[in-house]
């Protein structure tokens, strides 16, 4: 039963972060501008988060990405314009401040207006990093000098301009002022798995219309673009005039701030100790930015492009020249997809270029297996590694795998596919590996069948909820009263979206670029695209929290957590992320008539 104290607005005030840290004075104050309000089930709040805060005493808010929260975007009270929408699953007994009171307590207190711009988060309170983040504008982070293309350059010159800028993305302009966008990615993509001729015009695969900010605009704005739109870059305007490109890894930079320093200590190393000192910085910075509250779609990007370097760096320091020049060195599964954030095992492979004679191969990939376990990679239990035959072979023989394993299908080979299907380039000649999945694109049109056979795995392991959506714990002495995320969730989110994405054709195999370019097309309605990133980031960021506390009790991180030691709203959202899972398996389901395969 409330009490008269505990519906005092001065007591809730001072027992909630950060109005705890007022001075008694501004406490009473801000006490005195307080209202208190019941917002019902299934309310929403736009327009009035950039009136009021609203912060949630009982009950919680979600943002339009299904997270739950107990504060609804302060941001937006700071800019005066709402962002999103929020809404209220079962009812919330909220806080309710006026604008004009937050703004006066930010001014007396700049700890009070740091802890606000983090977003009232547990985690960022901790670390007014964050803050800083939270503030910055665009215009404070590296942006790449602008190259325009006329809509008629071919793609060979485009490709050749952008190569002699050393940019990764130019500008394309079309008709009476349109603007699009290319990138280097979409050059390769269409003139080696598209087989559009080098002639053709760069208008052709630019993307248009360009998104665009200004840069003005906060980071947190640029940040939430490149998630909403699926893309790794955006334009950035000053004074109505194109001032650059800001690139997702340097946006994220900017807040690692040591992703920089890392990689500038791995382009440097000249050895292996020197690239092990550099590799060892990683986890410390992963840390920092799981403090921070960065989204592991987010911080799997950043430690997948800053492994790339650090893995083409050892391979350069192993391999002879010529060797690297005839062999493509793969990183594949969660690494190819740059979802691997704490190091778990080794899933590589190298693919020789056809009639290369190649004797030291098998000794380079001893080294390197040798070595990647010094850097931190475990052995793969399964074997998926350099050192074996099966993943280590010319370009000839890993087509004749692929056919195996699309033509006569298996349990084992629809694995192999699987993790072959995610691989990525990090060192050595990339068109080895664009070759191989152009006779993937062949195979996979010659035998639509395929695909049902290859989706069914998504519903290989059950979802750990039973009835009353009670939690299905495991009961053996090594996990008693655990949960697997990996089984019980992410691998049927990770296996149903590749599924549909290598039904569409499409060439991403990071698991957020591919929810988003299948919403694209509407493959996945929008909504539902939302919540599958959602549970995705939530289930991986339970999996990289309890990975975390494990290797700081000096274990191994694995998929395992304990539902019970996590905080109510965790335990609520988990629920949420479970019963999605097992919506998307009925909707694979459906969609490859799963029902009909023997």
């Amino acid at each position: 039963m409330e009490t008269d104290a505990d519906s005092d607005p001065y007591v809730l005030l001072a027992r909630t972060p950060p109005f705890d840290r007022l001075a008694a004075a501004d406490l009473a104050w801000a006490a005195a501008q307080t209202g208190r309000v019941a917002l019902p089930t299934g309310a929403e709040l736009h327009a009035e988060l950039a009136e009021h805060l609203y912060f949630a005493l009982h009950g919680h808010l979600l943002d339009d990405e299904g997270t739950a929260a107990a504060c609804a975007d302060p941001l937006a009270l700071l800019r005066a314009e709402p962002r999103s929408r929020w809404r209220v699953p079962e009812g919330a007994d909220c806080l309710r401040l006026p604008r004009h009171a937050v703004l006066e307590l930010c001014a007396r207190s700049p700890g009070f207006a740091r802890h606000l711009s983090a977003g009232f988060d547990a985690r960022a309170t901790r670390d007014p990093g964050l803050a800083g983040f939270a503030l910055a504008r665009i215009g404070d982070a590296y942006l790449h000098p602008p190259l325009v293309l006329a809509e008629a350059t071919p793609l060979r010159e485009a490709a050749r301009a952008m190569k002699a800028a050393g940019l990764r993305a130019a500008l394309v302009a079309r008709g009476a002022g349109e603007l699009g966008l290319v990138s280097t990615t979409d050059l390769r993509d269409a003139v080696l798995i598209g087989e559009r001729p080098a002639s053709a015009p760069v208008a052709d695969i630019a993307s248009f219309p360009l998104v665009a900010l200004d840069a003005d605009d906060f980071l947190f704005d640029a940040l939430l673009a490149m998630t909403r739109h699926g893309i790794g870059r955006v334009a950035v305007h000053r004074g109505g005039e194109i001032a650059g490109i800001l690139e997702q890894l340097d946006l994220l930079s900017f807040l690692a701030g040591d992703a920089h320093l890392i990689a500038l200590r791995i382009a440097r190393a000249t050895d292996r100790d020197e690239l092990a000192r550099a590799g060892a910085d990683l986890l410390g910075m992963v840390r920092t930015l799981h403090a921070r509250g960065v989204k592991p779609r987010y911080l799997g990007r950043l430690i997948g492009a800053l492994n790339k370097q650090l893995l083409a760096k050892l391979y350069a320091l192993i391999a002879p020249p010529r060797l690297l020049a005839d062999s493509c060195l793969l990183v594949m599964g969660s690494e190819g997809r740059e979802e691997q954030i704490l190091k778990t095992d080794q899933d590589n492979a190298l693919i020789l270029r056809d009639g290369a004679a190649h004797a030291e191969a098998e000794h380079v990939a001893r080294v390197l297996n040798q070595a990647l376990g010094e850097l931190g990679w475990p052995p793969c239990p399964g074997g998926i590694m350099v050192t074996n035959p099966l993943w280590c072979k010319p370009l000839a023989a890993f087509k004749d795998s692929i056919f195996d394993w699309i033509r006569r299908p298996s349990a084992e080979g629809h694995m192999h596919f699987a993790i072959f299907a995610d691989a990525r380039a990090v060192a050595g000649d990339p068109a080895l590996l664009d070759a191989a999945r152009a006779y993937i694109h062949h195979q996979l049109d010659a035998h639509r069948g395929f695909y049902a056979h290859f989706a069914r795995a998504t519903l290989a392991f059950d979802t750990p909820l039973g009835l009353f959506s009670q939690f299905r714990l495991g009961r053996d002495a090594d996990h008693r009263d655990e949960l697997d995320l990996k089984k019980g969730g992410i691998f049927a989110l990770v296996h149903g979206i590749r599924s549909l994405a290598l039904e569409g054709g499409i060439a991403a195999t990071n698991t957020f670029e591919r929810i988003e370019a299948l919403r694209g097309r509407g493959a996945l309605e929008p909504r539902l695209a939302g919540e599958l990133a959602a549970a995705l980031d939530f289930l991986s960021g339970l999996r990289l929290a309890a990975g975390l506390r494990k290797i700081n009790a000096g274990g191994p991180p694995d998929n395992y957590i304990e539902p019970q030691a996590l905080g109510l709203l965790e335990r609520e959202t988990l629920r949420d992320a479970l019963k999605i899972v097992n919506d998307f398996k009925k909707l694979i389901a459906f969609h490859f008539r799963l029902d009909l395969v023997p």
